[in-house]
This record gives C-alpha cells, sequence and structure tokens, in this order.
C-alpha cells in the first residue's frame, strides 16, 4: 500500500471537502482551516518565505464566517499554491533518460580526457543527490576525471540553479562545448558563467539552491 506525502494528504483532503462545501460550509470552514495549519507546517519546514506564511494566515482569516461561494474561491486559491509549493519541493534529480543522452553526447574523442570539477553548495537541501547524480553519469564515460567539493558563502547563485563555469563564455573550448551541448541535448537547466580565477582546470558544474519564485 502506498503512502501519501504531507503534501498529497492536503490535497486529497481538500478534494473531498470541495464536494462537502455546499452541504456543510462551516465544516468545511473548521477543517479547511486545519489542513491550512499543515500546509504552514509544510511550508515552514523548507523554510519558505515569510510571505507566503502570511498568505496561508490570510486563507484562515478569509474563510472564518465565510459563505460556500467565498470558501470555495478560497479553496482554489489554496490548492494552486499547494501545487506550486508541491513543485519547489520536489528534490531535484537526472533522469534514467537524462544520464543516458549525456553519456552519448559527452564521450571526449579517443584517447582524450577530461577534467570535470563537480561543486555543490552546502547548505542546499537536495544539492549534494542531485550533483551526485551528475558524478555518477560522468564517471561511467570513458575519458572524464571527476573531483567533488563542498563550497560554502556562495556570493552570487546561478538562476537555474546549475552553472557550467567555463574559462571564457564566449570561447569556449572544446571539452566545455561537448560539456554544454550533452547538457542541452538532455534537456538539463543551467546556466554559463566565467570560473574564478585561480580554480580547477576545466569546466565546473556548480550547484546552488534555487531562488525561491
Amino acid at each position: 500500500m502506498s503512502v501519501l506525502s504531507p503534501l498529497e494528504r492536503i490535497r486529497f483532503h481538500l478534494a473531498g471537502e470541495r464536494r462537502a462545501i455546499a452541504r456543510a460550509p462551516l465544516a468545511f470552514t473548521i477543517v479547511a482551516s486545519v489542513a491550512l495549519v499543515c500546509a504552514s507546517l509544510a511550508f515552514h519546514a523548507r523554510r519558505e518565505s515569510n510571505a507566503l506564511r502570511a498568505e496561508l494566515a490570510a486563507y484562515k482569516e478569509k474563510l472564518s464566517g465565510a459563505s460556500a461561494d467565498e470558501a470555495k474561491a478560497a479553496l482554489d486559491a489554496l490548492e494552486k499554491e499547494v501545487s506550486a509549493l508541491e513543485a519547489r519541493l520536489k528534490p531535484r534529480r537526472l533522469a534514467a533518460h537524462q544520464r543516458q543522452v549525456i553519456a552519448e553526447r559527452a564521450r571526449p574523442p579517443a584517447g582524450t580526457q577530461y577534467a570535470l570539477a563537480v561543486v555543490h553548495e552546502g547548505g542546499c537541501w537536495d544539492c549534494p543527490q542531485y550533483a551526485a547524480d551528475f558524478s555518477e553519469t560522468f564517471r561511467s564515460i570513458p575519458g572524464w576525471l571527476v573531483s567533488n567539493r563542498v563550497a560554502m558563502g556562495l556570493p552570487e547563485r546561478p538562476p537555474h540553479g546549475l552553472a557550467i563555469l567555463v574559462g571564457d563564455p564566449a570561447h569556449l573550448s572544446a571539452q566545455e562545448s561537448t560539456l554544454l551541448r550533452a547538457l542541452q541535448a538532455a534537456a538539463v537547466e543551467f546556466d554559463i558563467a566565467p570560473a574564478p580565477s585561480g580554480t580547477d582546470k576545466g569546466p565546473e558544474l556548480l550547484f546552488a539552491a534555487t531562488p525561491p519564485q
């Protein structure tokens, strides 16, 4: 028997309460408020912004004494918030088909070795596993030498949460071009940025926390 996640339980519960609005608006208000508290805890567990938590508090206030139509409108808005939260809390992973595409597209020329540094931000909740997915993939490709490290206190996070750091974004080397094309073919979202001076030879994959939407 499958176990529902907290967000899935909230969504399932809200779907049931939608059917009960017309029959018992007051009961819906009470039970929906409980669901909102659960959603608030989910937000807090992932350190979501104060603005989103304030929105949840506003929903609870609106439901107090609301009519059936008003409660339904508030429920519709809440369901959108839960869907958005669910998308943000889903950990990033490299899918099996993406691994396969990268393995096919990132093969170095015969007799060539490419170095790749995989760096993830310390304190980022899903970065270690996401970075490990890439490390495992590139280590499986003959010719790639992969190293790993953790970075603390990033001065700036890449907008997509993943950046390819290169020597000169305007003039990519053969190795950098191979890496970029492989990730593009695998439909991996990333940014390109110049690597800080004095860092690893070859490109880096920098994994960071994604900024709040």
